[in-house]
């Protein structure tokens, strides 16, 4: 029986490996249709998330807890919706500049260059910030209005300008904890997710995605912006340390049915491991993947 064990968990590895290598190659090979190698980059978490339909729901949540990353699947949407024809994205850099976004995209086989300003639209906070220095309208106080206020002002403008000529309209914002160090309020946050929740709600086809990283010291602002949605991936690091095999856990919730008074829910958890030009998912316990 040891013996059995230990040619199925060779079989398994040595499968991996090949499907691994096969991406890499594919990838870097200069005839791959870029569509399938965004496919062959990003299809298993996706398919793990359920965000790899056309229409995605109205509103989703990204919980990243503390000493964890999750921008790779901002990066896997971001590819995913841009291959989809004729759908607009709204892409808001907090946390990074666009430049990250473009290096990463390369990394997963897709270039956002040859998107933006026709299907990919950026609002880029810290390469403004970093141009303008204190003259930045995200530092000054225009109006009376708060950086929140001018944010959701801006991704309205975006979406009214925009939305009528796509097929569906995705709003990517990444990351809400970095709007805490730059001044903004608990409160602030929470409204600023309630008026991009009712963006979504007066528009049927338009999908916004947040993301809010150190999700553990900001819980409460978490569970509230969760509860926004329809879909919540907490992207949680493994309790019981650190391995070479997977990188962390997925904790997938999505509502099923929202009724007045009571709503059903399903949880799904998946690892998954971070390579340098592919991201994979694998099952609690698989054969292979020791934690």
């Amino acid at each position: 029986h040891v013996f059995h064990v230990k040619i199925v968990y060779l079989f398994r590895k040595l499968n991996r490996e090949s499907e691994s290598l096969a991406t890499i190659e594919l990838i870097s090979k200069p005839g791959s249709p870029p569509n399938q190698r965004i496919e062959t980059m990003a299809t298993s978490v996706l398919l793990a998330c359920g965000l790899n339909e056309q229409k995605l729901p109205g509103f989703v949540h990204i919980s990243e807890e503390s000493n964890v990353d999750a921008s790779f699947l901002i990066s896997c949407v971001l590819g995913q919706r841009l291959r989809i024809s004729n759908a607009g994205t709204l892409l808001v850099c907090l946390q990074h500049h666009y430049q990250h976004y473009f290096n990463a995209g390369m990394r997963l086989g897709y270039n956002t260059n040859i998107f933006q300003g026709k299907t990919l639209g950026v609002i880029d906070v810290l390469s403004d910030m970093a141009g303008e220095g204190l003259a930045s309208k995200w530092l000054t106080n225009t109006e009376g209005q708060t950086l929140t206020d001018q944010l959701v002002e801006d991704i309205r403008a975006q979406v009214e300008r925009n939305y009528a000529s796509r097929n569906s309209y995705t709003v990517l914002i990444d990351n809400l904890s970095i709007l805490f160090n730059l001044g903004a309020s608990k409160l602030q946050v929470q409204q600023f997710c309630q008026d991009l929740a009712a963006l979504g709600k007066e528009r049927e086809k338009l999908t916004v995605i947040t993301k809010l990283s150190n999700s553990d010291i900001y819980q409460l602002t978490d569970n509230n912006v969760a509860k926004l949605g329809q879909v919540r991936i907490q992207v949680l690091r493994l309790k019981s340390g650190v391995f070479r095999e997977v990188d962390g856990k997925l904790l997938i919730e999505r509502v099923l049915d929202e009724g007045n008074y009571a709503c059903e829910e399903t949880r799904k958890e998946v690892l998954y491991k971070v390579n340098d030009r592919n991201v994979k998912v694998f099952a609690p316990g698989e054969i292979g993947v020791k934690v």
